[in-house]
């Protein structure tokens, strides 16, 4: 009797320590994953980051680039008007003249 009692009471701390183990193990892992799930976030952001960078790079040229054209269209359409009015004056005046052209 006196053995079979030894035996459930060591059975009982063998479960008892395989449920202690079982849920160091569980917090083990969850830590793990957090761990895992918080690094692979900081590294998506950091290549997320580095995407906006290069995209905000490439519109800040395009942007720059477009400018650039649409001024150069305005000199040369104000250079059309310049260029268009002295003909339009010069036209006027030889009417008023009575000269033809």
């Amino acid at each position: 009797m006196k053995a079979l009692a030894e035996f459930e009471s060591a059975l009982d701390s063998a479960k008892a320590e395989v449920s202690e183990a079982k849920r160091r193990t569980m917090k083990d892992s969850s830590d793990w994953v957090e761990a895992a799930r918080n690094s692979a976030i900081a590294e998506a952001t950091q290549i997320a980051a580095g995407r906006v960078a290069e995209a905000k790079a490439e519109a800040e040229a395009e942007a720059k680039r477009i400018r650039e054209e649409g001024d150069r269209s305005m000199r040369e359409f104000e250079n059309t008007i310049s260029r268009r009015r002295a003909e339009a004056a010069a036209f006027a005046a030889s009417r008023l003249l009575g000269e033809s052209k």
